[in-house]
């Protein structure tokens, strides 16, 4: 009786077996092959168990091992048991650690202030092929994953995924005739829409792209951003990686702002009324070098008092021509009427020369006192730079100088420093020296670092808005440097494209567009066979635990042996 039920146990095992790899490798529940295997596995198993019981019962003698062997097969379904009670909280407690370079387990910063954000319902179409095409496939699962990654941060965000050949009409309805064999996005909230396009070797839906749509259409009024010409500044449509800035309007414009290029006509001298924030972006970088006239500083006067916005980025190098008849006029203007002292000097390092790096570590600095205004290089408190947790990196090609505040601000005006230098810099104000010898030395009148280098100032104004009482107030964001905002080091040093899109949310008041941004890295795809697949599964699934249960009964077997 007993090496019967040895053999039934034995052939029940070998049959669930051989039915669950078969299972694995076919991936197809309903073959002959499986569903007999199976079948027989389990009829096995039915009847070892009824000879195990009807062995304990005609040996009720033997109290001790029959009670022995129920304890074995009670024990072993309290731990199965546990460990699908165990299985279920795992499944419920969604944590997760990021371990790819695309980081597609977690939402930036961004991305999550501005859907906690939302206020209002927000479709969002998934379009994609029931095609048997490994990429679309993959497109199609990284988009439905991160959809529902933002889904958990609002209740305003509806997801829907459509066949584009099954639901033609419906997108004809939304004006869509095309859709990417690899893939579309459609972002509508009330009659606003944006489409995202998905191709490439490797399509997916990038986070920043989506998060720039979602912004677009979410967002009542543009604000205007208007860059001053005729001195020479940074071109927002020259693509040049130097001296253009092209890169930045393509960033501004995904955020949802309108750029134009204006002048300011010394004839007839105002901002154009529809600028909300007017930028002056590197004085004599390309073409002519000059300052601004004082029509043009009375015109900017003008707007400011009527609550405009300034964003002024200098370079160290771009000198003023000086003659009797010309007096400087930007720098001036910028420390009497508001305390912005911008130094005629060169942030020079030992170690890196005019390269500067900003960072959060508190370990160059002697004011580790966690409640500090400044955490680094950075400003604690302000809403530009508080919550920069990352190396940030502005790479001056010929230099940067110090902007700083008064002592004394004029009254009405409040201002913080936004981004100073760590200690081993010092300002270099012999600066025809430093240019053409390339070397520079401390003298003993020369201000040691740390030092300032971008301050953001609030000035009140009596211009009223709109019948609500309240008068808007003037704000300006002065930075030492225009280079850091070029082509060539905008794009690519993620520190530099926060610090610029951060000053512009901060300007236009757009506080959930102040966060860190989502980077483009991602990881290549990994394109497997239908073996290589069923391969991966089998050893995840069954060959392991198989591995592992030979090696018991390999164990088994030997101690019995030598025992």
């Amino acid at each position: 009786m007993s090496r019967s039920r040895t053999l039934v146990g034995l052939f029940a095992l070998a049959a669930l077996v051989a039915g669950f790899n078969l299972l694995v490798l076919k991936q197809n529940p309903f073959l002959l092959s499986v569903l007999l295997t199976l079948g027989v596995g389990v009829l096995a198993g039915l009847v070892w168990i009824a000879l195990v019981l009807v062995s304990m019962t005609q040996h009720s003698a033997q109290e001790g091992k029959s009670l022995y062997g129920l304890n074995t097969v009670v024990s072993s379904v309290l731990f199965l048991g546990i460990c699908i009670l165990l299985y279920a909280f795992v499944q419920r407690w969604d944590r997760s650690w990021d371990l790819t370079q695309e980081g597609r387990r977690q939402l930036s910063q961004q991305t999550v202030q501005v859907l906690e954000n939302l206020d209002k319902d927000v479709a969002v179409l998934a379009l994609f092929l029931r095609i048997d095409d490994e990429l679309v496939r993959i497109a199609r699962d990284k988009t439905e994953r991160f959809l529902e990654q933002c889904q958990k941060h609002t209740s305003h965000l509806h997801v829907e995924s459509l066949d584009p050949q099954i639901d033609r009409l419906r997108l004809e309805g939304l004006g869509i005739t095309h859709a990417s064999t690899q893939g579309t996005v459609i972002i509508r909230c009330g009659s606003a829409q944006k489409v995202i396009t998905l191709q490439g070797g490797s399509p997916r839906l990038e986070e920043r792209e989506f998060t720039n749509k979602l912004v677009n259409v979410i967002r009542d009024a543009k604000p205007k951003v208007c860059f001053l010409t005729g001195h020479g500044e940074r071109n927002v449509d020259d693509p040049n990686e130097r001296t253009g800035a092209s890169v930045l309007r393509q960033l501004l414009e995904g955020e949802a702002y309108e750029v134009e290029r204006i002048p300011i006509l010394v004839t007839r001298p105002e901002v154009q009324p529809d600028c909300d924030i007017l930028v002056i972006n590197g004085l004599g970088t390309t073409g002519a070098r000059g300052d601004l006239h004082p029509n043009e500083i009375r015109a900017i006067q003008e707007f400011l008092d009527q609550g405009g916005r300034l964003l002024v980025m200098m370079d160290a190098w771009r000198k003023v021509v000086r003659s009797d008849l010309q007096v400087e006029q930007l720098v001036p203007w910028l420390a009497k009427r508001y305390g912005i002292v911008v130094g005629d000097d060169l942030v020079v390092s030992p170690a890196t020369r005019s390269q500067v790096e900003f960072t959060p570590d508190t370990s160059l600095f002697d004011d580790t006192d966690p409640r500090a205004v400044f955490r680094g290089c950075f400003n604690n408190e302000h809403p530009i730079t508080r919550d920069s947790d990352q190396h940030m990196l502005f790479s001056a090609i010929s230099g940067a100088r110090t902007v700083g505040l008064a002592e004394n601000l004029p009254d009405g005006v409040v201002g913080m420093g936004l981004l100073r230098t760590s200690p081993d810099f010092y300002a270099e104000t012999d600066l025809e020296a430093a240019m053409t010898t390339g070397t520079a030395f401390k003298d003993d009148d020369e201000a040691a670092g740390p030092l300032s280098m971008a301050v953001a100032v609030t000035a009140k104004t009596d211009f009223l808005v709109g019948d609500t009482g309240r008068t808007r107030d003037a704000r300006i964001v002065v930075v030492g440097d225009s280079d850091f905002a070029s082509n060539a080091l905008l794009s690519v040093i993620p520190g530099n494209l926060n610090f610029t899109l951060n000053a512009m949310a901060w300007l236009s008041e757009n506080e959930e567009l102040i966060a860190i941004r989502p980077t483009g890295k991602q990881d290549p795809p990994i394109i497997l066979s239908d073996f290589d697949q069923r391969a991966v599964v089998y050893v995840s699934v069954l060959g392991t635990v198989q591995v592992v249960v030979a090696a018991g009964f390999v164990a088994y077997g030997l101690r019995r042996k030598h025992q």
